[in-house]
């Protein structure tokens, strides 16, 4: 039987610190019945891995964010030390980003390779980010992606980028950003992303669908994601629900079934 599954949160957050319970139990009330959450330091791979113990609900990508790499690479032995945990099913979240700083660019590509390095050694999937960075992210999976799952979070590149991205064998998880009113160009093209390569997520506490709009986001919002998507690709929810289950059965295996 499926349910839904938020493939990528950050319940680590302080956002979440006063009423992360409810959070999680709202989400299991409304489906949501497993979420991913996504690292994004090395002190936040340690408090998700707590908050994973703590929930059944919750499995861990552990990584490094782009925004995150500064002047010197963090230590990455402390990453691979963290992979023994049983709820780590991803690499990341790690990718690359210009648009806030591009002064670090080369400690961004260096510390994407050890990722990738790290997801392929261990045959784990690979989580990407990139804002403002598409191409160099395109060429850098290019050449060193070989085996891995790998899905590129929250995407709302264009459609040039959607292509070679395509033709390379991503995943692509869609957030609230495709219910927002200026995010025409993204929907016109998310008919084109083939149904097994489909996945969604919420990003929180970032980026809640329009009808949340203002709110801070919450793995239970994904509801309201999916059915606009339900409804933009003309498909029954139930049917959405099915297809994208099975593909993050083919991405995670039965990581996400134990407890």
């Amino acid at each position: 039987m499926s349910f839904w599954i938020d493939t990528h949160a950050h319940l680590d957050g302080q956002e979440f610190d006063p009423d992360r319970c409810e959070v999680i139990r709202r989400a299991e009330e409304v489906g949501v019945k497993r979420i991913i959450n996504a690292s994004s330091s090395l002190s936040s791979c340690r408090e998700s891995l707590r908050i994973a113990f703590d929930y059944p609900s919750v499995f861990v990508a552990i990584g490094i964010h782009p925004q995150e790499i500064k002047e010197s690479l963090p230590d990455f032995t402390e990453l691979e030390k963290l992979l023994s945990h049983p709820k780590v099913v991803a690499i990341g979240e790690t990718g690359l980003d210009y648009y806030w700083n591009s002064q670090y660019i080369l400690n961004q590509k260096k510390a994407l390779y050890y990722h990738i390095e790290l997801a392929e050694k261990n045959r784990l999937p690979l989580v990407l980010h990139s804002r403002s960075s598409d191409e160099d992210l395109i060429e850098i999976c290019r050449n060193s992606v070989k085996s891995i799952p790998h899905i590129w979070h929250c995407f709302s590149g264009d459609e040039e980028t959607f292509l070679k991205a395509l033709q390379m064998d991503f995943y692509f998880s869609l957030g609230g950003v495709m219910t927002f009113p200026n995010a025409r160009r993204l929907r016109e093209f998310i008919t084109k992303i083939p149904d097994d390569r489909l996945l969604l997520e919420t990003d929180s506490p970032y980026l809640a669908p329009q009808k949340k709009r203002g709110r801070r986001n919450e793995p239970s919002y994904l509801i309201e994601t999916a059915k606009f998507l339900s409804e933009w690709l003309g498909i029954p929810l139930d049917r959405l629900q099915n297809q994208i289950y099975q593909n993050i059965k083919d991405i995670f295996g039965e990581k996400l079934n134990q407890g």
